[in-house]
């Protein structure tokens, strides 16, 4: 028995090693920097997403002093938000301290350092990043210097400038977010499972029940689909028995696309699949339909869409079919656009797109010395994938590491959608690996796409979920995500709400002994102290 669970292990180990391209950690190397006392290089890393955290694991070397900063202290695992919205997980799971990241790094002979700061201004004569530790009052701005400089700062929620979209949405972004959509929800349900013990309700509480129970997921991309599956999944599962079949008959999750189909980068085929599967599961799927203006936290305006060439005509048309939706929840995931400090970047390099970093075949910002952005930040041509901006950072810290200069090159390995427990979509390439075809996937006949495999429902859902366990970076992650989703399998979701904000409780005495002689009592403002 030891020795089939020693040769498991070793087979885990390497499997997830091959998967992430990580033979090269354990690849030893010298330089020569380190044995004749040149000054360390030193490289500054903007954003703590999957770019920047690949940068820092592979340029890490003893003749490098490293330097990353981001306001947020963790790498968050964004394909789980959506699980950890709905109490499929753990949000713990989903997040790894910098921290210990960056020790880790630092163990490999060089220095590596997090500042919990964000950059606001950078200097590119003078090599210079200027980043604040706070806002307001209590700012303080920091003064880094750096040889390299690598701008991976991902990019945040678009709301295209639709009125109300940024004061009353939720999002599905960052680690907040997740649980403001879980508190959300737990607290819409419990309202609604009150007003439904009054004794023959009027119709406005019967209104304000449906309201409630009402979850809007802007955006037909894979987060949206993901959420709405997830959502589904929780309403079927968790809600009709932990609230009754009175509540979980009433909840309605609509999910909206201006867009003719959902899961644009998908084929047609696939996203077919995933439409009439979520549809089976309850979720109500608006195509051609986008919203024109978001009025407060309990309604929103919806309109058919307009292509963006779209006459006078054809747009007073559309808003005169303009209707109002109630919403007890509505989250946006509608796409995203570029940060403040990219957009202040691109426009002090005078570049005219200002979407994004313009980069070269090597990743090098344009008009800038040894500058390099990449994922999200960089205008590259690539979509502003998780899998794009890990395979960029590999390959600059390989770059900066070994000192090779040979241009980038993408390979896409597939695209992956959870549709909730045991269902998903897969399209993958290389479709003549035998072992895409071992589990059933079917060869795209699309002259784009021939070189693509398709599969469906539970392998497609057993891929995403080890393919996404192997991408965590620590075994305790691992564990803890695999002992959430054993504990949802067989105990449920969790349905406990988010503490967001705690109210001040009324104590006195110490915890461990009360005080008799300590009362409650009220200080009028002119008594003297």
């Amino acid at each position: 028995l030891p020795a089939i669970v020693t040769v498991g292990g070793i087979g885990t180990w390497a499997t997830i090693t091959t998967v992430n391209d990580d033979w090269d950690d354990y690849i030893p190397r010298t330089t020569s920097s380190s044995s004749n006392g040149k000054k360390k290089e030193r490289i500054v890393i903007l954003g703590s997403g999957w770019g920047g955290l690949n940068v820092l694991q592979k340029c890490a070397a003893p003749d490098k002093d490293i330097v990353m900063v981001s306001p947020r202290p963790h790498f968050l695992y964004t394909p789980l938000l959506a699980g950890s919205a709905v109490g499929t997980i753990t949000l713990r799971s989903a997040c790894e301290p910098l921290r210990a990241l960056v020790e880790a790094a630092s163990h490999k002979g060089g220095g590596a350092t997090f500042v919990r700061a964000e950059a606001r201004q950078v200097d590119f004569e003078q090599q210079k990043v200027y980043a604040s530790t706070g806002a307001g009052k209590g700012m303080e701005v920091l003064e880094l210097d750096y040889d390299q400089l690598i701008i991976a700062v991902g990019a945040q929620p678009n709301t295209f400038g639709i009125p109300g979209v940024q004061e009353h949405a939720l999002f599905l972004k960052e680690a907040e977010d997740s649980a403001k959509l879980h508190a959300k929800l737990l607290s819409n349900l419990e309202k609604a499972s009150a007003l439904l013990m009054m004794n023959q309700p009027s119709p406005s509480i019967e209104k304000e029940i449906d309201r409630l129970l009402t979850v809007v997921v802007v955006g037909g991309g894979p987060t949206g689909v993901e959420l709405s599956a997830e959502l589904a999944d929780f309403v079927q599962s968790d809600v009709s028995k932990r609230y009754g079949s009175d509540v979980s008959e009433r909840i309605q999750i609509i999910l909206v696309e201006a867009m003719p189909r959902i899961l644009a980068p998908f084929d047609a085929k696939l996203a077919q699949v995933a439409r009439q599967h979520l549809e089976e599961r309850g979720v109500e799927v608006r195509t051609t339909v986008a919203i024109t203006k978001v009025e407060d936290e309990t309604r929103a305006i919806l309109a058919p869409s307009t292509p963006r060439n779209a006459t006078t005509a054809q747009k007073k048309a559309a808003a005169a079919q303009a209707y109002s939706q109630d919403t007890g929840v509505l989250v946006w995931a509608a796409g995203i656009g570029p940060r403040k400090i990219v957009k202040t970047m691109a426009q002090s390099l005078q570049q005219s797109d200002t979407r994004g970093l313009k980069v070269d075949e090597y990743l090098r910002v344009s008009g800038a010395k040894n500058v390099y952005a990449i994922g999200d930040a960089a205008l590259s041509g690539l979509a502003p994938t998780a899998q794009v901006a890990a395979q960029q950072g590999k390959y600059i810290g390989r770059a900066l590491r070994d000192g090779t200069e040979k241009p980038f090159v993408y390979q896409h390995a597939g695209s992956l959608c959870c549709l909730g427990t045991g269902n998903g979509i897969a399209q993958l390439t290389n479709n003549n690996n035998k072992i895409w075809e071992a589990i059933g996937a079917s060869s795209s006949s699309s002259d784009n796409n021939k070189q693509q495999s398709f599969v469906t429902g539970t392998p497609a859902f057993a891929l995403w979920r080890s393919l996404y366990w192997t991408r965590l970076l620590s075994t305790s992650s691992r564990f803890s995500l695999s002992m959430d989703w054993l504990r949802s399998l067989y105990s449920g979701r969790d349905v406990v709400e988010p503490v967001l904000k705690r109210t001040p409780t009324l104590s006195f005495g110490t915890p461990l002994q009360r005080n008799s002689s300590i009362r409650k009592t009220t200080v009028q403002a002119n008594s003297p102290k």
